[in-house]
């Protein structure tokens, strides 16, 4: 190898951990649980992705009758701080979206109805994984 290859390398490194610092930590196998059985909104939360930087992206499952029967229109990610940290709405008969909840922690997710002004229920769900930076 190289004196070349060597700083090219070191430098590589150097560039990739100051991305992953700057964007938020790096969690290895993030989780996520949340709603229990008894939820009338939420029947699962779940992830795929291997690692996560930032945030853990999950596929929120609705019952089918959340977004006709039971009204709701806007999911929110409500972080620790009690910031809103992720929104979106959902459109009658939609039964699953991708949601963001913040790493290694635990958030409250809203499901609301927009047209009454309503929270027709919320949750907690709690993130980990393998934080290694």
């Amino acid at each position: 190898m190289t004196a070349a290859h060597t700083r090219r390398v070191v430098l590589t490194g150097l560039v990739v951990l100051l991305a992953l610092g700057t964007s938020g930590c790096l969690t290895l196998q993030p989780t996520v649980s949340g709603p229990s059985a008894d939820s009338a909104i939420f029947e699962n939360i779940s992830t795929s992705e291997p690692w996560s930087s930032g945030h853990v992206t999950t596929t929120v499952t609705l019952s089918e009758a959340a977004t006709t029967d039971k009204g709701v229109t806007k999911l929110t990610v409500v972080d620790a701080s009690g910031d809103s940290y992720d929104t979106t709405t959902l459109d009658s008969g939609q039964t699953t979206t991708t949601m963001f909840f913040p790493t290694n922690q635990s958030s409250t997710l809203l499901a609301t109805n927009t047209v009454n002004g309503t929270v027709v229920e919320k949750r907690t769900v709690t993130t980990s994984g393998n934080k290694i930076i």
